[in-house]
């Protein structure tokens, strides 16, 4: 018991883990959801606590609901559906959040999670409310979890970034991860809800990465954050030796202002990620030689991306 906990202690102290601190922030809240729920349902009159329990968590449709609830349109991004959605999520975020942790960095990886499940949910409402006030026959349900949203705009910028990317599955069988991942979201909509809210994830995670290579970083507010949270930990002599970041750092060529003896070094370092990356947009991730892989990855791992 002591070694899973220390396991978990370790993933979560470590900066490079951020796929695994999703898994583990998902196991955490199905098995604690799953739990009371199946504890509330034992009697009758403890029962009807669980759908109080749904409003509070899952994302509600329903304008006048969502308003008493507006917390919901950040926890409903952790809420699985099912333990088989539950299981897919943590798969696909092994798979494809290391890929995007090992090219882009785990800042940008905790972005495209979070902005594609808030887009997700955001789309969701409005596509609800538009249905509704056409009369039309179609039903939606007003109350929707979000962690597949999320995972899906993760899966979709992993193959914007790196569509010709292969995964070996059963060390026999190879297949592109683009076709993985459209074939995954096709089947999805055999729950149009389901199909619904994952569409919005998948275009989020599209949609990142390509503004991200001509220079905007529509997660620049979630990295300005994460960067106070940081600066409140550094000792206050060590924050003396350089100046603070700027709004948030790309990965096409807006370098940040970090001290003026770095400024130089940090720019050429910034230049030749940026034409890794293109490289890979044009001609796959094979076509790097062992060095520019190595290189692309200590750039990933030292925030450079």
């Amino acid at each position: 018991m002591g070694s899973i906990r220390d396991d978990i202690r370790q993933a979560f102290s470590r900066g490079n883990g951020t796929s695994v601190q999703l898994i583990l922030i998902n196991a955490f809240v199905f098995a604690g959801y799953f739990l009371v729920k199946l504890i509330l349902s034992m009697t009758p009159e403890t029962s009807q606590l669980v759908a109080g329990i749904n409003q509070n968590i899952y994302l509600n449709a329903e304008l006048s609901e969502l308003i008493l609830h507006p917390w919901s349109i950040l926890t409903f991004g952790f809420v699985n559906a099912s333990f088989f959605s539950f299981l897919f999520n943590c798969i696909a975020l092994y798979w494809f959040g290391f890929l995007v942790q090992d090219f882009l960095g785990n800042r940008k990886l905790v972005n495209i999670y979070l902005l594609g499940y808030i887009f997700a949910g955001i789309s969701y409402i409005i596509f609800y409310n538009l249905i509704g006030m056409s009369e039309s026959t179609i039903s939606m349900s007003a109350l929707a979890p979000g962690a597949t949203a999320a995972v899906y705009s993760v899966m979709f910028a992993t193959i914007t970034l790196i569509p010709d990317y292969e995964l070996f599955l059963f060390r026999r069988f190879s297949i592109k991860i683009k076709y993985l991942a459209v074939t995954f979201l096709v089947f999805s909509f055999m729950t149009p809800d389901a199909g619904l809210m994952n569409l919005g994830g998948a275009f989020l995670g599209y949609l990142y990465i390509k503004l991200l290579r001509t220079g905007v970083d529509l997660g620049s507010p979630f990295e300005a954050f994460q960067e106070w949270l940081s600066s409140l930990t550094k000792p206050k002599e060590a924050s003396k030796n350089f100046k603070a970041k700027k709004f948030s750092h790309s990965t096409v060529g807006q370098s940040m202002a970090y001290h003026n003896t770095e400024e130089t070094d940090y720019a050429s370092d910034q230049e030749e990620v940026d034409a890794l990356l293109d490289k890979i947009g044009t001609s796959g991730y094979k076509s790097l030689t062992l060095e520019e892989k190595e290189r692309l990855y200590k750039a990933s791992q030292s925030d450079k991306l």
